[in-house]
């Protein structure tokens, strides 16, 4: 029986101790190429590279835990478990991002709720978990529910800043939480204007480079906009990012800075069709090239994938996989799939650069 949720953050809100910067080091060279992972109810909604340690990060769903995979050796090494959470119907795994500054991982695990009703139910918990990969412990666990008070939901991508606070973007509607390095203190950093319509699906991912945090909308007749946030500001102000030129971005998803190009590249997710690749030349993102789109290849991922973001691994470039479950396997909250197709794009986003 879970826990309640004030029981919970009471059970749970704890610091380890303070994180070491790891010492930084050069991964080996990865061959790239499309490949395939395998791995029962896997699922991956999200993912990251750690290139301390040579592993991607992928959150599993369904299963509300993390695969940690070595794509050196082809083999999930280890999963992350998150007591009193993981294996919950009612609690997704979702958005992650490795904090090349510390170290540490940052693990969004969500309430389906909202995305499954298109935010008329956004009941449910949504919890920050901050994990060490040095020690494999939670530094501590933070039920966001808290501060949201229910009234704005979809908790769901993440990331850092250069000061070592971390956001917390949700979409029904957009809403944009910032927590310190304890974890013990929430800030709305930003909410849309009063009043709160939860069925206006908003931002859905974010991507930091320096103190240029970027968010990607989906609310309003235009749909598809990206918005540029100052991390040194004490509330958060949206600055629409013109786009040259302003194609029609439909229903995105996560949003990525490959590190390769160092800030000025997004990639932009759209479930049903692949990657957007825009440019920002001088990394501002006070405006930005619309460059082109890779589509998925559904001959290699196989009918029914979908892409819910993209990652770097090595200096290759990849669509991650995602299928809808279909039946659900007795005893578990997942379906039965254990292949997972990982597309190397990097030619076509090369290609698109010139």
């Amino acid at each position: 029986m879970s826990l309640p949720a004030a029981a919970f953050a009471a059970c749970f809100f704890f610091t380890i101790g303070a994180a070491t910067r790891p010492g930084h080091r050069h991964c080996p060279p990865f061959p790239g190429g499309s490949f395939t992972i395998d791995r029962f109810q896997l699922y991956p909604e999200n993912a990251d590279f750690d290139s301390n340690r040579c592993v991607l990060y992928l959150s599993a769903l369904f299963n509300s835990s993390v695969a940690i995979y070595d794509p050196y050796t082809a083999q999930i090494t280890k999963t992350i478990d998150f007591p009193g959470l993981t294996g919950r119907a009612d609690v997704h795994a979702s958005g992650l991002t490795w904090d090349k500054r510390t170290g540490l991982l940052s693990i969004v695990l969500n309430s389906p709720n909202p995305f499954i009703t298109g935010g008329q139910d956004i009941s449910g918990d949504n919890f920050l978990v901050k994990y060490d990969p040095s020690t494999h412990r939670s530094l501590w666990t933070l039920n966001l529910t808290a501060t949201t008070q229910g009234k704005y939901g979809g908790q769901q991508e993440v990331e850092h800043d250069t000061r070592g606070h971390t956001y917390v973007v949700g979409t029904y509607p957009s809403s944009i939480l910032k927590v310190d390095k304890s974890g013990r203190k929430v800030t709305p950093w930003y909410l849309p204007p009063a009043p709160i319509v939860t069925t206006a699906r908003g931002y859905s991912g974010l991507a930091a480079t320096g103190d240029v945090l970027l968010a990607n909308d989906n609310n309003g007749g235009n749909g598809g906009e990206i918005y540029r946030f100052d991390m040194r500001e004490h509330t958060g102000r949206p600055r629409l990012v013109p786009r040259t030129p302003n194609v029609f971005l439909p229903a995105t998803d996560a949003i990525y800075l490959p590190p390769k190009y160092h800030g000025k590249v997004l990639l932009v997710t759209i479930n049903t069709v692949g990657i957007v690749v825009l440019r920002s030349k001088d990394k501002s993102w006070r405006t930005a090239e619309h460059l082109g789109t890779v589509a998925n290849d559904l001959a290699f991922a196989g009918p029914g994938a979908i892409v819910p973001t993209a990652v770097q691994i090595g200096e290759s470039i990849y669509m991650v996989e995602l299928f809808f479950p279909g039946p659900i396997v007795p005893g578990t909250n997942a379906g039965d799939r254990s292949i997972f197709p990982m597309y190397d794009i990097t030619a076509q986003v090369e290609a698109l650069l010139v």
